[in-house]
Protein backbone atom coordinates (compact mmCIF):
# COMPACT_ATOMS: atom_id res chain seq x y z
CA UNK A 1 0.00 0.00 0.00
CA UNK A 2 1.40 3.56 -0.75
CA UNK A 3 0.72 6.48 1.23
CA UNK A 4 0.93 9.84 -1.17
CA UNK A 5 1.68 13.22 -0.31
CA UNK A 6 0.96 15.61 -2.65
CA UNK A 7 0.79 19.82 -1.13
CA UNK A 8 -1.22 22.42 -3.48
CA UNK A 9 0.80 21.02 -6.24
CA UNK A 10 4.63 22.03 -4.81
CA UNK A 11 6.05 18.37 -3.59
CA UNK A 12 4.84 15.20 -4.49
CA UNK A 13 6.54 12.02 -2.61
CA UNK A 14 5.30 8.47 -1.92
CA UNK A 15 6.62 6.69 0.52
CA UNK A 16 5.83 2.49 1.06
CA UNK A 17 4.40 0.81 4.41
CA UNK A 18 3.85 4.51 5.91
CA UNK A 19 0.07 3.47 6.77
CA UNK A 20 1.76 -0.07 8.01
CA UNK A 21 3.55 2.15 10.70
CA UNK A 22 0.78 4.56 11.46
CA UNK A 23 2.38 7.23 10.28
CA UNK A 24 -0.26 9.28 8.40
CA UNK A 25 -1.34 11.33 10.87
CA UNK A 26 2.13 12.67 11.74
CA UNK A 27 2.90 13.35 8.52
CA UNK A 28 -0.44 15.32 7.50
CA UNK A 29 0.41 17.25 10.65
CA UNK A 30 3.58 18.32 9.69
CA UNK A 31 2.12 18.61 5.86
CA UNK A 32 -0.97 20.89 6.78
CA UNK A 33 1.03 22.97 9.01
CA UNK A 34 0.53 26.52 8.13
CA UNK A 35 3.69 28.10 6.12
CA UNK A 36 6.05 30.62 8.22
CA UNK A 37 7.99 33.55 6.78
CA UNK A 38 10.14 33.52 9.54
CA UNK A 39 13.56 31.31 8.60
CA UNK A 40 13.35 28.06 11.09
CA UNK A 41 16.12 27.87 13.38
CA UNK A 42 17.18 23.96 14.13
CA UNK A 43 20.03 22.20 16.16
CA UNK A 44 21.24 19.03 15.96
CA UNK A 45 22.73 16.98 18.50
CA UNK A 46 25.22 14.11 17.37
CA UNK A 47 26.16 11.23 20.58
CA UNK A 48 25.00 14.06 23.75
CA UNK A 49 24.82 11.49 26.33
CA UNK A 50 26.79 12.32 29.74
CA UNK A 51 29.71 8.96 30.12
CA UNK A 52 28.79 9.07 33.71
CA UNK A 53 25.31 8.03 33.90
CA UNK A 54 23.24 5.92 31.68
CA UNK A 55 19.75 7.62 31.42
CA UNK A 56 21.68 11.12 30.96
CA UNK A 57 22.48 14.00 28.75
CA UNK A 58 25.83 15.85 29.06
CA UNK A 59 24.56 18.57 31.72
CA UNK A 60 26.07 21.63 29.25
CA UNK A 61 23.05 20.43 27.37
CA UNK A 62 20.58 20.29 30.42
CA UNK A 63 21.41 24.01 30.36
CA UNK A 64 20.63 25.12 26.84
CA UNK A 65 17.55 27.63 26.07
CA UNK A 66 15.71 25.59 23.08
CA UNK A 67 12.74 27.63 22.79
CA UNK A 68 14.42 29.76 19.93
CA UNK A 69 14.63 26.02 17.57
CA UNK A 70 11.92 25.49 15.47
CA UNK A 71 12.75 21.75 16.15
CA UNK A 72 15.44 20.03 17.90
CA UNK A 73 17.30 17.43 15.45
CA UNK A 74 18.77 14.12 17.52
CA UNK A 75 21.53 12.30 15.91
CA UNK A 76 20.78 9.21 17.90
CA UNK A 77 22.85 8.22 20.69
CA UNK A 78 20.92 10.22 23.08
CA UNK A 79 21.56 8.72 26.45
CA UNK A 80 24.17 5.72 27.17
CA UNK A 81 20.92 3.29 27.78
CA UNK A 82 18.07 5.02 26.70
CA UNK A 83 15.60 2.42 26.35
CA UNK A 84 16.70 0.59 28.70
CA UNK A 85 15.54 3.72 31.27
CA UNK A 86 12.29 4.35 30.10
CA UNK A 87 12.44 7.51 32.76
CA UNK A 88 15.20 8.91 30.82
CA UNK A 89 12.07 9.57 28.02
CA UNK A 90 10.17 12.02 30.30
CA UNK A 91 13.13 13.72 31.50
CA UNK A 92 14.51 14.42 27.78
CA UNK A 93 10.69 15.71 26.98
CA UNK A 94 10.95 18.25 29.82
CA UNK A 95 14.68 19.46 28.36
CA UNK A 96 13.71 19.42 24.28
CA UNK A 97 9.81 18.94 24.35
CA UNK A 98 9.42 16.27 22.16
CA UNK A 99 6.91 17.36 19.91
CA UNK A 100 9.39 19.37 18.25
CA UNK A 101 11.84 16.87 18.42
CA UNK A 102 13.13 14.46 14.76
CA UNK A 103 14.87 11.32 16.37
CA UNK A 104 17.37 9.28 14.37
CA UNK A 105 18.29 6.62 16.55
CA UNK A 106 21.70 5.38 17.69
CA UNK A 107 22.53 2.10 19.07
CA UNK A 108 23.09 3.16 22.68
CA UNK A 109 19.42 4.12 21.91
CA UNK A 110 18.42 0.68 20.08
CA UNK A 111 20.36 -1.99 21.51
CA UNK A 112 19.82 -1.77 24.85
CA UNK A 113 16.43 -2.24 26.73
CA UNK A 114 13.06 -2.14 24.11
CA UNK A 115 13.45 0.59 21.76
CA UNK A 116 9.75 0.71 20.80
CA UNK A 117 9.21 2.11 24.30
CA UNK A 118 10.85 5.80 22.61
CA UNK A 119 9.09 5.20 19.45
CA UNK A 120 5.49 4.39 22.19
CA UNK A 121 6.76 7.75 23.62
CA UNK A 122 7.49 9.65 20.73
CA UNK A 123 4.38 8.17 18.84
CA UNK A 124 5.83 7.32 15.57
CA UNK A 125 7.77 4.89 13.70
CA UNK A 126 11.54 4.72 13.78
CA UNK A 127 11.91 5.98 10.02
CA UNK A 128 9.52 8.54 8.06
CA UNK A 129 9.49 11.11 6.10
CA UNK A 130 7.59 14.46 6.43
CA UNK A 131 7.07 17.63 4.43
CA UNK A 132 8.11 21.36 6.18
CA UNK A 133 7.57 24.38 4.30
CA UNK A 134 9.62 23.79 1.86
CA UNK A 135 11.74 20.65 2.25
CA UNK A 136 11.81 17.22 2.46
CA UNK A 137 12.70 15.24 5.85
CA UNK A 138 13.83 11.80 6.00
CA UNK A 139 14.50 10.24 9.18
CA UNK A 140 16.74 6.60 8.79
CA UNK A 141 16.98 4.20 11.50
CA UNK A 142 20.24 2.93 10.73
CA UNK A 143 20.01 0.19 13.02
CA UNK A 144 18.09 -1.75 10.22
CA UNK A 145 21.44 -1.56 8.53
CA UNK A 146 24.35 -4.26 8.28
CA UNK A 147 27.65 -2.84 8.22
CA UNK A 148 29.68 -5.94 7.40
CA UNK A 149 31.25 -7.36 4.32
CA UNK A 150 29.37 -10.70 5.02
CA UNK A 151 25.85 -11.34 3.57
CA UNK A 152 23.24 -9.75 5.88
CA UNK A 153 21.41 -11.74 8.40
CA UNK A 154 17.56 -12.91 7.76
CA UNK A 155 15.99 -10.67 10.85
CA UNK A 156 13.67 -8.18 10.49
CA UNK A 157 13.70 -8.46 6.81
CA UNK A 158 10.28 -6.96 6.42
CA UNK A 159 11.08 -3.52 8.24
CA UNK A 160 14.09 -3.87 6.37
CA UNK A 161 12.43 -3.68 3.19
CA UNK A 162 9.91 -1.14 4.26
CA UNK A 163 13.07 1.34 5.11
CA UNK A 164 14.30 0.78 1.96
CA UNK A 165 10.99 1.04 0.06
CA UNK A 166 10.33 4.69 1.67
CA UNK A 167 13.93 6.12 0.76
CA UNK A 168 13.50 4.83 -3.28
CA UNK A 169 10.27 5.76 -3.00
CA UNK A 170 10.68 9.33 -1.95
CA UNK A 171 13.83 9.45 -3.92
CA UNK A 172 12.16 7.97 -7.33
CA UNK A 173 9.30 11.16 -7.24
CA UNK A 174 10.47 13.82 -5.20
CA UNK A 175 10.14 16.97 -7.90
CA UNK A 176 9.47 20.14 -5.95
CA UNK A 177 11.46 20.21 -2.64
CA UNK A 178 14.39 22.59 -2.21
CA UNK A 179 16.05 19.96 0.22
CA UNK A 180 15.73 16.03 0.84
CA UNK A 181 17.66 16.59 4.60
CA UNK A 182 18.41 13.02 5.69
CA UNK A 183 18.87 12.74 9.33
CA UNK A 184 20.92 9.08 10.37
CA UNK A 185 23.30 8.07 12.78
CA UNK A 186 25.45 5.36 11.58
CA UNK A 187 27.96 6.96 9.30
CA UNK A 188 27.10 6.31 5.60
CA UNK A 189 28.68 6.77 1.89
CA UNK A 190 32.31 6.02 3.96
CA UNK A 191 33.41 5.00 0.30
CA UNK A 192 33.11 8.56 -0.89
CA UNK A 193 34.79 10.05 1.92
CA UNK A 194 37.82 10.66 0.13
CA UNK A 195 39.83 14.14 0.38
CA UNK A 196 41.93 15.30 -2.58
CA UNK A 197 45.22 13.08 -1.80
CA UNK A 198 42.87 10.46 -2.10
CA UNK A 199 43.07 9.61 1.88
CA UNK A 200 40.07 8.04 3.74
CA UNK A 201 38.75 10.49 5.86
CA UNK A 202 37.29 8.29 9.31
CA UNK A 203 35.50 11.15 11.31
CA UNK A 204 32.64 8.94 12.29
CA UNK A 205 32.81 6.51 15.58
CA UNK A 206 32.59 3.79 12.34
CA UNK A 207 33.00 3.89 9.23
CA UNK A 208 32.05 0.45 7.89
CA UNK A 209 32.47 -0.17 4.26
CA UNK A 210 30.52 -2.16 2.69
CA UNK A 211 26.38 -1.40 3.88
CA UNK A 212 23.66 -3.23 3.22
CA UNK A 213 20.33 -1.79 3.61
CA UNK A 214 18.15 -5.22 3.47
CA UNK A 215 18.23 -8.81 4.05
CA UNK A 216 19.47 -9.20 0.16
CA UNK A 217 23.10 -9.01 -1.18
CA UNK A 218 21.72 -6.66 -3.53
CA UNK A 219 20.75 -3.74 -1.38
CA UNK A 220 24.77 -1.85 -0.82
CA UNK A 221 23.44 1.51 0.06
CA UNK A 222 26.54 3.30 -2.34
CA UNK A 223 26.58 1.21 -5.31
CA UNK A 224 22.62 0.91 -5.40
CA UNK A 225 21.04 4.01 -3.13
CA UNK A 226 23.39 6.91 -3.86
CA UNK A 227 23.04 7.14 -7.37
CA UNK A 228 19.58 7.19 -6.90
CA UNK A 229 20.09 10.09 -4.35
CA UNK A 230 22.42 11.55 -7.48
CA UNK A 231 19.59 11.80 -9.37
CA UNK A 232 17.71 13.69 -7.19
CA UNK A 233 20.47 15.90 -7.17
CA UNK A 234 20.22 16.16 -10.56
CA UNK A 235 16.66 17.17 -10.76
CA UNK A 236 17.24 20.28 -8.77
CA UNK A 237 16.71 19.08 -5.05
CA UNK A 238 19.85 19.63 -2.90
CA UNK A 239 20.31 16.31 -0.75
CA UNK A 240 21.84 16.79 2.90
CA UNK A 241 22.88 13.55 4.83
CA UNK A 242 23.44 14.54 8.52
CA UNK A 243 24.90 12.12 11.06
CA UNK A 244 24.90 11.66 14.66
CA UNK A 245 27.51 9.35 15.30
CA UNK A 246 30.38 11.37 15.99
CA UNK A 247 32.73 12.65 18.69
CA UNK A 248 35.26 9.92 19.07
CA UNK A 249 37.35 10.83 16.25
CA UNK A 250 35.80 14.13 15.16
CA UNK A 251 33.42 16.46 16.92
CA UNK A 252 32.20 17.62 13.17
CA UNK A 253 32.59 16.78 9.55
CA UNK A 254 31.85 18.63 6.67
CA UNK A 255 32.01 17.18 2.91
CA UNK A 256 30.51 17.28 -0.10
CA UNK A 257 30.93 14.90 -3.09
CA UNK A 258 32.00 15.56 -6.61
CA UNK A 259 27.91 14.96 -7.70
CA UNK A 260 27.21 18.10 -4.65
CA UNK A 261 25.35 15.99 -2.14
CA UNK A 262 26.59 17.59 1.43
CA UNK A 263 27.38 14.63 3.94
CA UNK A 264 27.22 16.54 7.92
CA UNK A 265 27.94 15.44 10.90
CA UNK A 266 28.06 16.35 14.31
CA UNK A 267 28.80 14.86 18.36
CA UNK A 268 30.18 15.49 21.24
CA UNK A 269 32.30 13.57 24.31
CA UNK A 270 33.43 16.12 26.68
CA UNK A 271 32.40 14.36 30.00
CA UNK A 272 34.17 11.37 28.98
CA UNK A 273 37.04 10.99 32.06
CA UNK A 274 40.19 11.45 30.41
CA UNK A 275 41.86 9.17 32.49
CA UNK A 276 39.89 5.97 32.12
CA UNK A 277 38.92 7.31 28.27
CA UNK A 278 38.23 4.07 25.99
CA UNK A 279 41.59 3.58 23.60
CA UNK A 280 38.64 4.43 20.45
CA UNK A 281 38.63 8.31 21.55
CA UNK A 282 41.18 10.28 19.50
CA UNK A 283 39.24 14.11 19.87
CA UNK A 284 39.55 15.26 23.44
CA UNK A 285 39.06 19.06 21.58
CA UNK A 286 35.63 21.71 22.27
CA UNK A 287 32.71 19.79 22.03
CA UNK A 288 30.68 21.02 18.54
CA UNK A 289 26.79 21.55 17.70
CA UNK A 290 25.02 21.81 14.74
CA UNK A 291 23.31 25.11 14.23
CA UNK A 292 21.21 25.20 10.56
CA UNK A 293 18.45 27.85 9.36
CA UNK A 294 16.15 27.22 6.44
CA UNK A 295 14.62 30.18 4.51
CA UNK A 296 11.65 29.38 2.63
CA UNK A 297 11.08 32.24 0.94
CA UNK A 298 14.54 32.04 -0.53
CA UNK A 299 14.48 28.06 -0.29
CA UNK A 300 17.88 28.21 1.19
CA UNK A 301 19.49 26.02 3.88
CA UNK A 302 22.24 27.47 5.96
CA UNK A 303 24.48 25.92 9.07
CA UNK A 304 27.27 26.27 10.59
CA UNK A 305 29.36 24.29 13.88
CA UNK A 306 29.56 25.80 17.07
CA UNK A 307 31.34 25.13 20.42
CA UNK A 308 28.73 23.91 22.54
CA UNK A 309 30.57 25.94 25.42
CA UNK A 310 30.30 28.92 23.89
CA UNK A 311 26.58 28.51 23.06
CA UNK A 312 25.76 27.63 26.69
CA UNK A 313 27.61 30.57 27.95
Amino acid sequence: MDYIVDIAGRFFCSARWFVFFSVAALVMAACQKAPSSQPEQYIFLGHPYDWNFADRIDPRLEELDYSGFSQVWLGGDVCARTAEHPSALPYLDSIFSMDKVHWALGNHDYDYGNPQVILDYLQRPSFYTVWQNGYCLMVLNTNLFWFYPSAPPQRDCEEKAAQWAMIGAVADTIQKASHLIILHHHGLFNELKVNEEGDTLEAFNTNAMPIYGTCGPGSELTAVLYPRLVEVQNRGVQVVLIGGDLGMQAKSFEFQTPEGIWLLGSGINNSVNRDYAPEYVKDFGPDKVLLLEYERQKRELSWKFVELNGLVE
